[in-house]
């Protein structure tokens, strides 16, 4: 259990990545935190609808994941069991204030003019 990083650290990551307000961002951080408890790890089944929705979201914000693992119950049948943990690594690495890197952003401002031009009219074109 990481005991560094908590609810300040998951505000900051919902207000970056998600683009959450300041209060909506504490109010989903709580709401995300009192499911862990002082627990990395939690099992799917404790989750409502609303929530689980929410922690897909977050597992797309790269905030949350998960992992399952398989038992075979006394009647022979396969039953998976599905666990959400809070992903600290992916946390910490969206929080560090990288330097961008070098050149454009976007791959359209990258092109040179040329490519913009159609360089003569063809006949039976507009």
């Amino acid at each position: 259990m990481r005991t560094s990083i908590g609810h300040s650290l998951v505000v900051r990551a919902l207000t970056k990545t998600a683009g959450l307000s300041g209060p909506m961002a504490d109010e989903v951080a709580l709401r995300v935190l009192n499911y862990f408890g002082y627990l990395d790890e939690m099992i799917d089944n404790a989750l409502d609808h609303d929530d689980r929705r929410l922690f897909y979201f977050l597992q797309d914000m790269k905030i949350l994941s998960t992992r399952w693992e398989e038992t075979q119950l006394v009647s022979g049948r396969n039953w998976r069991i599905f666990y959400w943990s809070l992903n600290w690594d992916g946390i910490q690495r969206m929080l560090e204030d990288k330097p961008e890197r070098d050149g454009p952003k976007d791959l359209y401002e990258s092109l040179p003019d040329s490519v913009w031009s159609r360089g003569g009219e063809q006949e039976g074109m507009a």
